[in-house]
């Protein structure tokens, strides 16, 4: 089967017009015509753009001996959005799970915390220490300031991470 006759078959498969198929590769339908009746060849550009649209190799579109798609074996290595998700996944993890030890380490530990107290009407001050539980002082007090940074961090990261790399995210955000 020639190329012509490829691109009427997959195009009717699809359920195409020469219109449609036009729009979503850029050119113009008599560009599609002329392919279709073979009185023109598509460019590499184009022949990748065909190759993509209808999901089959150049070689398929190139090979007038080759009647039936052949299949792609498949991958042995994963797809690389999957990796980055998981490397997401991964570091958003850690850093959820950092600062929730954090938290509950704050509301097991008790800190001493000094307080000030002014009493306005006779301008004198007094300090009082209390024993309490609190997320923000038992950073301060262990000097867990950088290290929840970092892991608000790799949460905030991961999370964006995962969102660029999922198809239907990534596909409005790139394309």
């Amino acid at each position: 089967m020639k190329l012509p006759e490829k691109l009427v078959t997959l195009r009717k498969q699809r359920g195409l017009s020469q219109e449609a198929m036009a729009e979503q590769l850029g050119v113009s339908r008599q560009a599609i015509s002329r392919w279709e009746q073979g009185s023109a060849q598509p460019d590499a550009g184009n022949l990748f753009q065909l190759s993509r649209l209808f999901q089959v190799s150049a070689d398929y579109l190139l090979d007038d001996t080759m009647d039936h798609p052949v299949q792609p074996a498949p991958s042995t290595s994963a797809d690389p959005l999957k990796k980055r998700r998981l490397a997401g996944l991964l570091l958003a993890a850690v850093g959820l799970l950092g600062n929730l030890v954090i938290y509950i380490l704050s509301r097991i530990i008790a800190v001493t915390v000094t307080t000030t107290y002014h009493i306005d009407q006779i301008q004198q001050s007094y300090q009082s220490n209390e024993t309490i539980h609190s997320w923000k002082y038992f950073i301060q007090v262990y000097d867990l300031e950088v290290l929840t940074a970092l892991l608000c961090f790799l949460l905030v990261g991961g999370v964006a991470l995962v969102l660029v790399s999922w198809p239907p995210v990534r596909s409005k955000l790139f394309d």
